[in-house]
């Protein structure tokens, strides 16, 4: 009885020197994954060809996953192709828990593992930091807060892109996260009230958007869950193409942008996103609606509000916005039909043909050219028969984002050349 005792004490004690803290053995490691890259479908990742997380959709966090350690070949490849989209060496320390970090835009994938942190935290808190995996919306400043956060500090200021910050003490509670445009309070996330628990490590994960500017969130707790934070705002602009007109723009019946005057623009407004009617009034007869539409506003995207017509029979057409930014030092430019007789046009761009029979009320795609002070931009009738406008010069900047609206009538054409970005 004494022998069998010491050989299960000796089992024992050997499963123990073969296991860490993290409990799983010295030389294996655990791995999750993220999908930060907004513009891809779900995603499988590979270890040496093995499947370790399959159909990660963009914003989801994975489960981990138990492999040997060591420098492993990592791929990430398309789900529903099978196309590889990243493959890079890994190296994996033994013992440690890490999250693949995949991001940036599906044509140039990037990934990054994010190990954990091990900074020390004093008794009462806890720590916290940020991954910006956001490419288009520039560095970020992160507020932590009960209610509004305009008069407390700053957390961690200046997250650039691609880079894992240095992480800060906060005290627990019932708190709200701010992203806000470094250096500004320009608000570009707000979450409702997260539980920030004492003794635990938390990563802010900055996420893309379509729209370019506004990003979403994940809160990230270590050896814990990833909860998916979606932006509750949208952006929206307007865009006056009625004749004789100067209008309000409105949501649900509240005043949104004021006193547009006919081919004016105006600057972009934060609105709550989800289902809501945009509407138009003239300024002069306030609470008299002379258009509306339904609209179901996007997480996170940017919109352009063009009302078309006349006043007696106006329309509102709403146009999501692209603010993702160029490539490299490139300009980026799209083209919107206003004509308000209807007819389709073709654009040309220093007279060299871009969109061929473009109809009322669309816009093209996005273009992305050289910046350059002197283009000209010329609308025509379908086919190129006739020049309806020209404008010339026209200016655009690299890293710019514009938008080319012919508004008007065919006898009163006029070229509007807008920078949304």
């Amino acid at each position: 009885m004494k022998k069998m005792w010491i050989a299960a004490w000796l089992a024992a004690l050997a499963l123990v020197a073969g296991c860490n803290h993290s409990g799983h053995g010295q030389n294996t490691t655990q791995m999750r994954a993220l999908n930060g890259s907004v513009d891809s479908e779900p995603l499988d990742v590979l270890v040496d060809t093995d499947v370790k997380v399959s159909a990660l959709a963009f914003g989801a966090t994975s489960t981990y996953s138990e492999f040997d350690s060591g420098t492993r070949d990592v791929q990430v490849r398309s789900s529903t192709n099978q196309s590889i989209l990243s493959d890079h060496s890994v190296s994996f320390a033994s013992g440690i828990q890490s999250t693949l970090l995949i991001y940036g835009h599906r044509a140039a994938l990037q990934s990054q593992l994010l190990t954990d942190d091990i900074t020390a935290i004093s008794s009462g808190h806890l720590r916290v930091r940020i991954a910006n995996l956001a490419p288009d919306s520039g560095p970020v400043d992160l507020y932590i807060s009960q209610g509004s956060f305009s008069s407390t500090p700053v957390i961690i200021s200046n997250a650039t892109y691609g880079t894992v910050t240095g992480s800060a003490e906060i005290s627990p509670g019932s708190l709200q996260i701010t992203l806000t445009t470094a250096g500004t309070q320009d608000v570009l996330f707000q979450s409702t009230a997260q539980t920030f628990s004492q003794g635990s490590y938390v990563t802010i994960l900055v996420l893309p958007s379509l729209g370019g500017k506004l990003v979403s969130a994940v809160m990230l707790t270590q050896g814990g869950d990833g909860v998916f934070l979606q932006n509750p705002f949208a952006r929206l602009k307007a865009v006056n193409d009625i004749p004789a007109t100067t209008l309000n723009f409105k949501v649900d019946n509240a005043n949104l942008l004021l006193n547009v005057p006919y081919t004016g623009s105006s600057s972009y407004v934060t609105t709550n996103s989800g289902s809501h009617t945009v509407q138009v009034e003239q300024s002069n007869v306030p609470g008299t609606i002379i258009a509306s539409s339904p609209q179901n506003l996007a997480s996170a995207r940017d919109y352009s509000v063009m009302s078309v017509g006349t006043a007696a029979a106006a329309q509102l057409v709403v146009l999501p916005d692209d603010n993702t930014l160029p490539n490299g030092a490139s300009a980026k430019i799209r083209f919107v039909n206003g004509i308000n007789d209807g007819s389709a046009v073709d654009v040309l761009l220093n007279f060299a043909s871009q969109v061929s029979a473009l109809p009322f009320t669309n816009q093209s795609s996005y273009y992305q050219v050289a910046p350059s002070t002197s283009y000209t931009i010329t609308f025509t009738t379908a086919g190129g028969v006739t020049v309806i406008s020209t404008l010339t010069p026209v200016e655009l900047d690299a890293g710019g984002v514009y938008s080319a609206y012919l508004l008007g009538t065919l006898a009163a054409p006029t070229i509007r050349v807008v920078r949304d970005r």
